[in-house]
């Protein structure tokens, strides 16, 4: 039985944590943080006689105390409030897991973001696990109700594995990911496009790391979720479509299955040229990496005409945005213009522009390499025409 100065103080308590919470709403969070502290306070003494009833209440204040550091952007106290509250849960979800699952699963998933954001990789990486393997342990009907949280988890280890050049464990995360996406498309259809998106990373991830034949397979995938998207949202999936025919078109080049390859490189080339009329800023810079692809891929199979017309198409091209952005498009329009000379026997003449481009920028490392081989094919070329 609780006696009434119990009752009292209890009901001071809550008070105190629903002005905390108002106060925190409002962004006024010195005087927040201090009316927690004082509700804190309380609930420790009222723990003392009836710690099974005020231990929940105290676990909740410190996460709520975790929050108000997190939104001030002091996140070594947020941390450590996370962390107190955390040693609760774990003892409240021992004694009584079904209560308490999901708040320690939230816990872990709430300090895991901001390692995160921290970019305290392997601290996130151990509290997302911790997180996961809760919600792996959950009754089938239990997780469905979770795959929001499940799904946000193996996104973020995705990109935790990705950023520390972690192939398999980046693919593990990439495959739970695009399960939940499989199994949720069918309930809506907005998650087609996500679900489309993260085949495009996965397959990404793949050809970073030379595995182009399953690198092809997603793309694939991805190809057939994003022509179906395309087709009732053209403007939206214009640019991943064509990102997805020209890595196709990469990865068919590389496999020597040329015809594939050029009607992939045409179909992303038409989807970027679309695009940069209407936004040159954004995706000229695009239409010139196809072209270079394409001069390559003519060069490869000894088509000089061909070759030599995407060349010239890719020249004319950086000519054109180096007028707009010399800083980002001079060393390439550079580089393309040594290439004419060097594969497709255009005048050393052309040279001495190269070379005027890259003095202006000559402590770079790059436009260095340019000057050299500028040097080294100017002396070859003139060592040719003295026989």
């Amino acid at each position: 039985m609780y006696n009434l100065e119990t009752i009292i103080e209890e009901n001071i308590a809550n008070a105190l944590n629903k002005l905390a919470d108002d106060y925190r709403n409002k962004r006024a969070y010195k005087l927040s943080k201090k009316i927690y502290f004082e509700a804190l306070k309380l609930r420790e003494e009222l723990s003392k006689v009836n710690p099974k009833r005020h231990q929940p209440f105290i676990a909740d204040i410190l996460n709520s105390l975790a929050l108000l550091y997190r939104e001030e952007n002091q996140y070594d106290l947020a941390v450590k409030y996370y962390r107190k509250s955390i040693l609760i849960k774990r003892d409240l979800f021992d004694t009584n897991p079904k209560k308490y699952i999901y708040s320690l699963a939230s816990s872990y998933t709430d300090i895991a973001n901001l390692y995160r954001r921290e970019y305290k990789y392997n601290q996130a990486e151990y509290y997302y696990n911790k997180a996961l393997r809760i919600y792996k342990n959950l009754p089938a009907k239990e997780l469905e109700k979770s795959q929001i949280k499940v799904l946000n988890i193996y996104n973020w280890l995705s990109i935790i594995y990705n950023e520390q050049g972690n192939f398999h464990k980046t693919r593990d995360a990439y495959i739970g990911a695009l399960i939940i996406y499989k199994r949720l498309i069918p309930q809506s259809t907005s998650y087609k496009s996500e679900f489309a998106m993260l085949l495009c990373d996965f397959g990404t991830l793949y050809l970073k790391n030379n595995r182009q034949n399953k690198a092809g397979e997603i793309f694939l995938l991805a190809l057939e979720v994003l022509l179906d998207l395309y087709e009732k949202e053209p403007t939206l999936y214009k640019a991943s479509l064509a990102m997805t025919f020209h890595n196709l078109a990469n990865i068919y080049t590389l496999q020597h299955e040329y015809t594939t390859a050029s009607m992939s490189y045409k179909k992303a080339l038409k989807h970027y040229i679309s695009l940069a009329e209407q936004d040159p800023a954004t995706y000229s810079e695009y239409v010139a990496i196809i072209f270079s692809d394409l001069a390559s891929f003519y060069r490869q199979q000894r088509k000089t005409e061909l070759s030599q017309s995407f060349h010239l198409g890719l020249i004319k091209l950086y000519n054109e945005l180096n007028q707009y952005n010399e800083e980002v498009y001079s060393l390439k329009l550079a580089a393309s213009i040594i290439d004419g000379v060097r594969y497709y026997n255009q005048h050393t003449l052309s040279l001495y522009q190269a070379e005027s481009i890259l003095q202006k920028h000559k402590g770079q490392r790059r436009a260095k390499e340019l000057l050299d081989r500028v040097y080294s094919l100017r002396q070859e070329k003139n060592s040719l025409t003295s026989f």
